[in-house]
């Protein structure tokens, strides 16, 4: 009995975090037809959480990702692949400045404690300088001025012409 009434808790914890993160993403990114981009929850699946955060920032709903995050049990939402995911899905949503701040903790936290998997601490780096090299470049949220963030980009790899 208490088996199911947990399952049930659960159930109800993702769904009232998918209907917040669908809130959330309506405010999202448009497509050139000016309808907003889809907030449906992505039916990719992924072996650890990070993996399928990762799939819903993919499938256009960052919003989701996040509720993911925050309904899975405490112990899967740590560690730096977590904090990688949920610092991508934060600057998705437009905040460029608090996603690298995540970043940045999560990377003194790696250094710290030595607690990162190599790709793990990987994963962070390239999202410091990629996001910072964005933020750097005066862009708080990537959504309203993809020039800058086209231009940021390309600073870092001259000639590679990023299209956003």
């Amino acid at each position: 009995m208490l088996r199911s009434e947990a399952t049930t808790a659960a159930a109800l914890a993702l769904a009232v975090g998918i209907a917040l993160a669908l809130v959330v993403d309506l405010g999202g990114p448009r497509g050139g037809d000016g309808k907003v981009a889809t907030t449906a929850p992505s039916a990719a699946q992924g072996e650890t959480l990070a993996q399928r955060m990762e799939a819903q920032i993919a499938a256009g709903a960052p919003g989701v990702a996040l509720a993911l995050e925050q309904a899975a049990a405490p112990d899967l939402r740590g560690g730096a692949a977590v904090t990688a995911a949920h610092a991508h899905a934060v600057f998705e949503l437009g905040d460029a400045p608090a996603a690298l701040k995540l970043v940045r903790d999560a990377l003194r936290i790696c250094e710290v404690t030595g607690a990162c998997k190599p790709g793990e601490k990987g994963s962070l780096q390239r999202l410091d300088i990629i996001i910072g090299a964005i933020v750097a470049n005066g862009v708080v949220d990537p959504r309203a001025n993809p020039k800058k963030v086209d231009e940021a980009m390309n600073g870092l790899l001259p000639g590679a012409g990023f299209v956003h």
